[in-house]
């Protein structure tokens, strides 16, 4: 119940106060890279790198830490935006432990910031490099589509939508009697945030995401779970000459019909010319 009313209250000023605000470009410049578990719709400026870590700690049902290292590089200008995702967890209590399935992406920016709102789609491919079995990989090249639009509302706020699916086509599971079976499994999610620039240099965030999954039961049937995540958190940058430095800070919850969960979420990013 309160994840569903986050999720309508976030969506209603994101979109809603956006179709009343005047265009971004009218208000002064803040961190624009402002969301941890959405995406925001503003690609990389030309000539600009930037270099994104992230880390996520849960401690139920067992402790796992996930990491990510992720590059995001201008494709001939602002338009076009090229990144990669190197993911690395220790899961179940570091029982498993190595790197998980290589994220390889493309972002168009159909519409800029100085519009209505910035609307960059997004479409990934993600290499099978991770263990399967130990939960690190899904074992099958994989697609994923998101698309995320961001909308300053006002001097102090600024509002972020996503709406996205996975799919992973031929699945293998083993069943009884040494039999197989194939699923294509699709995995989509949605979400909103509401960014408030405290200063220039400081955001606070708080974000909304639900996730709904699927996986094959031992019978090789497909099995669905939703989980919503809430996340308050914040993010602070401070200019070195050229280079931005912006860590961020912020503690999931994470709500199941199963089980509730928090956690821990870290953000360093790097920002500079190349």
């Amino acid at each position: 119940m309160l994840s569903s009313i986050t999720f309508r209250v976030l969506f209603f000023l994101t979109i809603v106060a956006g179709l009343s605000s005047p265009a971004a470009g009218q208000f002064p410049k803040a961190i624009e890279d402002n969301s941890f578990f959405l995406e925001e719709a503003y690609d990389q400026e030309r000539g600009i790198v930037q270099h994104i870590s992230t880390g996520v700690l849960f401690r139920k049902p067992q402790r796992d830490f996930k990491f990510s290292l992720t590059q995001e590089w201008p494709l001939f200008g602002p338009t076009h935006q090229i990144s990669y995702t190197l993911p690395y967890s220790f899961l179940n209590s570091n029982m498993h432990r190595g790197i998980g399935d290589i994220g390889v992406h493309y972002r168009y920016q159909l519409l800029s910031g100085e519009e209505w709102a910035a609307i960059a789609p997004r479409l990934s491919f993600s290499i099978p490099v991770g263990d399967e079995e130990h939960g690190l990989g899904s074992g099958v090249a994989g697609w994923e589509f998101n698309l995320p639009v961001s909308r300053r509302l006002s001097e102090q706020f600024v509002g972020h939508a996503n709406a996205g699916a996975t799919l992973l086509p031929g699945i293998m599971k083993k069943i009884g009697q040494g039999n197989e079976v194939t699923r294509t499994l699709l995995l989509y999610f949605a979400g909103a945030s509401i960014i408030w620039l405290a200063k220039p240099e400081l955001n606070v965030m708080l974000e909304y995401l639900v996730s709904n999954t699927a996986d094959m039961d031992a019978a090789g049937d497909i099995v669905r779970s939703t989980e919503h995540f809430i996340i308050p958190g914040f993010r602070y940058a401070l200019d070195v000459g050229d280079l931005q430095i912006v860590p961020g800070l912020a503690f999931p919850v994470a709500v199941s019909k199963e089980l509730t969960r928090s956690g821990v979420f870290f953000y360093l990013s790097f920002e500079h010319p190349f």
